[in-house]
């Protein structure tokens, strides 16, 4: 029987994501949900892709980065000022990924945007920025990918486990340049796994969390 891990905001960074799945002993059995901002701010947004996508236990949700990046390369047509942040630069240096951006923003419109999961006998609910929106009739997306009011309402659903990213649990701790670290509500009903993996001058690190057994696995780009 494998593990449930969660992580988000990888934002780039693959070398941490390579890192983190040698880190768990990520195996064909296991299962990872990565709940958005895979691109953006980082060195390798192709590299996160392309391990992303090419893994069928691995299952991404859409991140406000994604929807961002798949909404501006299709609804601009002058393209030469160029995208928010360095992720299409860095796909049209490189020739392989510059064939493959019109098929990484076809694979970014169609990821999820929630998902529900349940590990023993404990209900998770997922998304990158607020869970809330979820039992409303009219599932608003801007809800799933833009409010952070969840983390600093404290707010979690009745009979569910929230898991999110999208804030940085270093902003959470005061701004703290410690190793950030994963963040949990009061009552342990709602978390932030978005330990900030692009920002290292704020202690940020990718972080990791396994449902069945409540660990917590953490890499950075620092020696460790």
């Amino acid at each position: 029987m494998g593990h449930t891990y969660v992580m988000s905001d990888i934002h780039g960074m693959a070398e941490l994501l390579e890192k983190m799945l040698r880190k768990i002993a990520f195996s064909p059995a296991d299962m990872l949900y990565i709940l958005g901002d895979m691109i953006d701010r980082g060195p390798d947004p192709a590299g996160v892709i392309e391990l992303v996508a090419s893994r069928k236990n691995i299952v991404a949700l859409r991140g406000n980065h994604e929807d961002m990046f798949a909404e501006w390369y299709e609804y601009t047509e002058d393209k030469s000022e160029g995208y928010f942040y360095n992720t299409y630069e860095i796909l049209m240096s490189s020739d392989s990924a510059r064939e493959k951006i019109p098929e990484y923003v076809r694979w970014m419109k169609k990821l999820p945007l929630y998902k529900k999961v349940k590990s023993k006998d404990t209900c998770y609910v997922m998304a990158h920025a607020s869970t809330e929106g979820i039992f409303e009739i009219w599932k608003k997306k801007d809800t799933f990918l833009w409010e952070s009011g969840v983390t600093g309402s404290r707010r979690s659903l009745p009979g569910y486990i929230s898991i999110v990213g999208y804030v940085p649990t270093f902003i959470l701790r005061g701004y703290s340049k410690e190793p950030a670290e994963i963040w949990r509500s009061p009552d342990g009903r709602l978390l932030d796994v978005d330990c900030g993996a692009a920002f290292p001058e704020y202690g940020g690190r990718l972080g990791c969390f396994c449902l069945e057994t409540g660990e917590e696995f953490y890499v950075s780009a620092a020696a460790e």
